[in-house]
């Protein structure tokens, strides 16, 4: 098949693949357990919680964010994100795992995710918290990415 005959072909799966993965709305910076927020204004319907995560530890870890989504007085949408699981997408993920020494860096999709009734401004605060603490560890960067 010629080139010019791929082209549109091409671009149709590029374009499928930028929006399957959002647009980021906002993103709240963390470098340590604890709470931060962010304001945003999003759409109504479904919002993407990404993780750039940079962390280096010894020995088991469980790590979450817990992601409340505030508008006027509406009681919040949650959700748990896990950015030490599976992430179905990676962007410049490099993952390095040798007997019980592991860091991940880079951006990924966890799978989690908020469905909202309305759009509109937007308070995103969330918690982030070790479920099991490794007892090494180096944690630089747990940013939460809000895409949608």
């Amino acid at each position: 098949m010629p080139f010019r005959r791929r082209l549109p072909l091409v671009l149709s799966l590029a374009l499928v693949a930028v929006t399957a993965c959002g647009k980021e709305a906002g993103r709240v910076r963390m470098a340590a357990e604890g709470n931060g927020a962010v304001q945003v204004t999003l759409d109504a319907g479904e919002v993407s919680f990404w993780t750039d995560l940079d962390i280096a530890y010894e020995g088991d870890a469980s790590l979450e964010y817990r992601v409340e989504l505030f508008q006027g007085s509406a009681s919040p949408v949650t959700a748990v994100c896990n950015p030490l699981g599976h992430l179905p997408v990676k962007t410049g993920w490099v993952e390095t795992n040798i007997g019980g020494s592991h860091s991940r860096r880079g951006t990924g999709k966890m799978e989690c995710s908020a469905k909202l009734a309305t759009g509109g401004p937007t308070t995103v605060k969330t918690t982030l918290a070790f479920g099991k603490k490794p007892p090494t560890l180096t944690l630089k960067r747990a940013d939460l990415i809000i895409k949608q």
